[in-house]
């Protein structure tokens, strides 16, 4: 009797071990197509510092954040991030910008005093969610600082969009990564005016 209970137990151990999805993680890719080398702003720029990357509350844990309406978002516990979504952004986001400013040293946040760069790059980010089928969007500002004291140098708004696929959470991992790429564009332009 004690067999057949303790088998029971097992089988229905398996079985919910079977149905349970499994964990998949995710990292926002370094597309190089598209990205336009801006060596005239690269010659001008010597050093650029970026970061930091400030996320809302919403946006600062692991699980992906799906937009389901224009009110209702879904954490997943099932999707999440391959690590802390400030660090994948930033990571992203500096790899565009040393694709677009060859000449450029482009560096991460915290540095040496001895490396200040000449300008910071500041990202505050307010959504970066995306639905299946639907868009993928980027919302926040992105500050221009003369990194030796803070001083704000210009300042633009985001608001950037990307049609999703329907092919699964991978096509908005795909469209965020590709709204990162859109990002540097942008600050890429707005250097140019510097």
């Amino acid at each position: 009797m004690h067999a057949i209970r303790l088998f029971s137990l097992a089988m229905a151990l398996s079985l919910a071990a079977c149905s349970s999805s499994p964990t998949l993680y995710h990292t926002l890719a370094s597309n190089t197509a598209g990205a336009e080398i801006a060596t005239d702003v690269s010659q001008r720029i010597h050093s650029l510092g970026v970061g930091p990357i400030d996320l809302p509350t919403l946006l600062d844990r692991e699980g992906m954040v799906l937009r389901k309406d224009a009110t209702t978002v879904e954490v997943s516990d099932t999707h999440l991030w391959g690590g802390q979504l400030e660090d994948e952004f930033l990571r992203a986001l500096v790899q565009q910008l040393s694709l677009r400013l060859p000449a450029t040293r482009v560096q991460t946040i915290p540095w040496d005093i001895s490396q200040t760069p000449q300008y910071q790059v500041v990202v505050k980010l307010n959504q970066f969610d995306g639905a299946v089928g639907g868009k993928a969007v980027l919302r926040g500002l992105w500050q221009l600082q003369a990194a030796t004291d803070g001083r704000i140098v210009s300042s633009e708004p985001i608001a950037l969009e990307r049609k999703v696929g329907s092919s699964g959470i991978g096509s908005i991992v795909d469209a965020q990564s590709s709204l990162v790429n859109d990002l540097a564009s942008q600050i890429v332009r707005g250097l140019a005016t510097r």
